[in-house]
């Protein structure tokens, strides 16, 4: 006979048995009998998407409908978790199709022990490729879960950054698309809806909640895609031949305002923006054409001459007496040269690009009144309100500023002491181009709605800066100056107006007396100006002797324009 606490035990050991059995035949049931349930279920999950969501972002083209920036589809790569699925095992594999650690995969993929859920959803990799989603798809693997989306995708790689630019994913960047991006991008507007089917906290395209795709607008840029890449191709061939750190240059129709190319160096490519930020080299997004400042030297003195010209205070036979030396508010200004020309005219003034007759010019002909007016009404000091982001205005010392001193009206007369930009210049002389009219340089030529409708924008003039009739005189006296004076910047065929400039660089304490910056701005052909073109070139490493603008900017803009002039099917004479 049995007693009390055998048959206690034996009623334990039959229920344990029980709940083994139970367990056994629920682990049968799943992995056996039900297993091709629980498959179907997660390849319904897969094949449920997910189907590729409406591209949000507009495209950007060259003026001619080439692509420049598009959207390339890409996958992000889930895991929906299960405890019998023993996913873990499959790490290894996964860490060398999707280039991740297998490490951080294992602990991904292992169901949290103690986790009540009977699912876990854990991301695995982000904007994949198509390729790379057939190779994990062969793995045959049904907890795992493709996202599709969409990465901007770059046409010509690294070709036009600066302009091109890009914007992360707290919608903030550089270059054009930071500043159109509420056209380029329309957020998706998304209305109540369910959540996942699994309950779970899932991406919203793969949760089931409604989304209304708006597809943002398309650009078309001014930017001529040809001519950009052969514009940087000379801008690193200059840098290389001038041992220079950096450089830009700029080419823009002076009658509309249209960039047709922009480059600037040092460069990225915006693609890897990411590897930039974690190199600490953010530094290189800031595009130098419209974020760094630098003093523009005698290409300054176009200004001063087209203030004196605009008042009628001299004309082309005005004279002075280049004694080599003037001295303004306690300040002596000195030729480039030290030498004194004598008697010299506007024409000889320019040919020989004399400091002391611009501040002949400024001090004793305009006076500060006059002067700053044309040097504010020319643009400087004041952002151009080009469709680039981080813009500076660059730095004009007023007299009514605290920190102004008389002798600012002298040196600033020949592009010393004042700060502008790339872009600032290469306006400012487009506007001596252009009938005495400042245009607002443009990078956006046409915007092209989802619909397909086309809004064209138009040219912005800004201001009439100076006469027409003060522009054509200016026009040929820097023609004249060019053709006497300078005959590395002349283009066989054609008739050529321009300045060059040898600025001094700025330190503490005064200037670096060992580097400047050299730049060429010129317009042509004459006498309807079609295309004007800026080099400048950053401390050019070559003998000191041989490093002035005449001598390398003004070589470059020579070797450009006499191939572009023709390439833009531009005749002699207009």
């Amino acid at each position: 006979m049995l007693r009390g606490p055998e048959v206690r035990l034996r009623l334990i050991v039959l229920l344990l048995g029980a709940l083994v059995l139970l367990i056994v035949g629920q682990l049968v049931r799943l992995q056996i009998f039900e297993h091709r349930r629980y498959v179907v279920e997660a390849k319904q999950l897969l094949e449920r998407q997910y189907s590729l969501p409406e591209e949000r972002v507009g495209d950007l083209f060259d003026r001619n409908g080439d692509l420049l920036v598009g959207n390339l589809p890409v996958y992000d790569v889930d895991a929906y978790l299960q405890r019998e699925y023993h996913a873990e095992a499959y790490a290894p594999q996964l860490a060398v199709l999707l280039n991740r650690p297998e490490a951080e995969l294992q602990t991904a993929l292992t169901f949290p022990e103690g986790d009540p859920a009977t699912s876990v959803w854990r991301p695995l990799a982000r904007e994949v490729t198509s390729d790379t989603v057939r190779q994990v798809q062969e793995l045959e693997l049904p907890w795992i879960v493709f996202v599709p989306t969409w990465k901007r995708y770059y046409a010509e790689g690294a070709l036009a950054a600066h302009v091109l630019g890009f914007v992360n994913a707290d919608g903030n960047g550089y270059g054009i698309q930071a500043d159109q991006w509420p056209l380029l991008f329309v957020p998706p507007q998304r209305s109540e809806g369910q959540v996942s089917v699994f309950n779970e906290p899932l991406p919203d395209e793969v949760a089931g909640r409604s989304v209304t795709p708006v597809r943002g607008m398309d650009l078309r840029l001014t930017l001529d895609r040809t001519l950009q890449a052969y514009i940087e191709g000379e801008l690193d061939r200059a840098l290389l031949e001038y041992k220079a750190e950096a450089g830009t240059i700029i080419v823009m129709n002076p009658r509309t305002g249209e960039i047709l190319a922009l480059a600037s160096r040092p460069t990225y490519e915006p693609s890897r923006y990411p590897d930039y930020v974690a190199a600490g080299q953010e530094a290189l997004f800031r595009d130098p054409a419209v974020s760094q400042t630098y003093e523009p030297g005698s290409v300054f003195k176009l200004v001063t001459v087209a203030a004196a010209l605009d008042l009628g205070l001299v004309n082309t036979g005005w004279t002075y007496e280049d004694r080599g030396l003037i001295e303004y508010g306690g300040v002596p200004v000195r030729n480039w040269d030290r030498r004194a020309y004598g008697v010299q005219d506007l024409e000889g003034l320019l040919a020989h690009s004399l400091n002391v007759g611009a501040a002949t010019l400024s001090t004793r002909v305009l006076g500060a009144d006059h002067f700053y007016h044309y040097v504010r009404a020319f643009g400087f000091g004041q952002t151009t309100g080009v469709e680039l982001e981080a813009e500076e205005s660059g730095v004009v010392h007023m007299p009514e500023q605290w920190d102004w001193q008389d002798g600012f009206l002298a040196t600033n007369a020949y592009g010393q002491g004042i700060a502008v930009t790339p872009l600032q210049m290469a306006a400012a002389v487009a506007a001596i181009a252009n009938d005495g009219v400042l245009m607002q340089p443009r990078l956006v030529a046409e915007r092209i709605a989802a619909d397909g409708t086309r809004v064209p924008i138009a040219p912005m003039p800004v201001r009439q800066v100076i006469s027409a009739e003060t522009a054509h005189t200016l026009t040929e006296l820097m023609a004249r100056a060019i053709e006497t004076n300078m005959k590395q910047a002349t283009v066989p065929g054609y008739r050529i107006a321009g300045k060059s400039g040898t600025a001094q660089i700025p330190v503490s304490g005064g200037y670096d007396p060992n580097d400047v910056i050299a730049s060429f701005v010129g317009f042509g052909p004459l006498p309807d100006p079609q295309v004007l073109i800026m080099v400048k070139l950053d401390r050019p490493g070559i003998d000191p002797a041989l490093r002035w603008g005449t001598q390398t900017a003004a070589l470059v803009f020579q070797r450009i324009a006499t191939r572009l002039l023709v390439l833009l099917h531009l005749p002699p004479g207009g």
